[in-house]
């Protein structure tokens, strides 16, 4: 829970979702969209994994360091015993034996806020992290997010050359290089929630590029995704009457698109149901059930990302 947090960043949460209506030229007109601006995409979500992972990390860690204490003393006493005396269970241990003695950081998710939400986007960097081998301490991790910060350092620049013939609007390159600045600065003060809200940002404004490039996806639900993750924290922060608002902006735009999305009866209904249920979560102020559902709904919009054929 963050009962505490700085009026600064409070208003770069809520004002980040403020954007003036984006007015799309024919897209027959329009460049192919740039391969770096989904891997951008992707990188960010899985670098908002990586971070919100950091807690669970760390109790993995604490625990694995504890059997190693206990596995070492258990040497110690067994050195001591004459071979013919061990137990019998105690002379050879087995690759099974091994296995069992591993931490797994799947057994130790614990405090995560948007990870859930996160992982419902199906990216494969993040559906794997909780399958790798556990590095030996936290810094590592720390190094590791650094790394891939250089790394989306790189990929913004790439993009930003491949917009350079595109009228793209200064003001949301702003905002972006603004969002990557702090979360520069928020990494390099360790600070988890933060870099989790200023790459929350960085992704509705990459959504915001996509419409300048002839792409195959439905950017509506890009920036609804982005709205969903908002909510998320927006109640983790205990601002349940502005996490409301950002759902309710999902509900609005999906019903000024009613003729498009509804086409797919069952889908739509899903979809709508599962925007009620995040709501009414919501006006509880139960953030258990917001986690719960906040991925639920983005697996329904996920249904509605590509965009028909007859429309590109």
């Amino acid at each position: 829970m963050r009962k505490t947090i700085s009026i600064l960043l409070f208003f770069v949460l809520i004002l980040s979702g403020c954007a003036k209506p984006e007015e799309k030229p024919s897209e027959s007109t329009l460049p192919k969209e740039p391969k770096t601006l989904q891997t951008l995409q992707d990188n960010l979500l899985t670098i908002m994994a990586k971070i919100d992972l950091m807690p669970s990390i760390n109790n993995a860690l604490e625990t694995r360091n504890k059997l190693m204490e206990i596995s070492f003393q258990k040497e110690k006493e067994l050195a001591s015993i004459s071979e013919s005396r061990l137990p019998e269970k105690d002379k050879l241990k087995t690759p099974e034996d091994m296995e069992k003695d591993k931490v797994k950081l799947s057994s130790h998710i614990v405090d995560t806020c948007i990870y859930p939400s996160l992982l419902a986007e199906d990216v494969e960097d993040l559906n794997k992290l909780e399958k790798e081998p556990l590095k030996f301490k936290l810094e590592e991790y720390w190094l590791d997010i650094n790394k891939d910060l250089v790394n989306i350092h790189k990929d913004w620049n790439s993009l930003q050359a491949g917009m350079s013939e595109i009228s793209a609007d200064d003001e949301y390159i702003k905002n972006f290089e603004t969002n990557l600045n702090s979360l520069t600065d928020s990494i390099g003060q360790y600070n988890i929630f933060d870099s989790i809200v200023y790459c929350n940002n960085m992704t509705k404004y990459l959504s915001s590029f996509r419409q300048y490039f002839k792409t195959f996806t439905n950017n509506d639900i890009d920036i609804a995704k982005y709205s969903v993750r908002k909510a998320v924290l927006l109640s983790d922060m205990e601002n349940y009457e502005e996490a409301l608002k950002s759902v309710t902006s999902i509900s609005e735009l999906l019903t000024s698109k009613t003729e498009i999305y509804s086409k797919e009866k069952e889908k739509f209904a899903k979809l709508k149901y599962s925007i009620q249920s995040l709501e009414k979560s919501i006006e509880n102020k139960n953030l258990k059930l917001v986690q719960i559902n906040a991925p639920i709904v983005i697996s329904n919009l996920n249904e509605f990302i590509q965009k028909e054929t007859s429309e590109n």
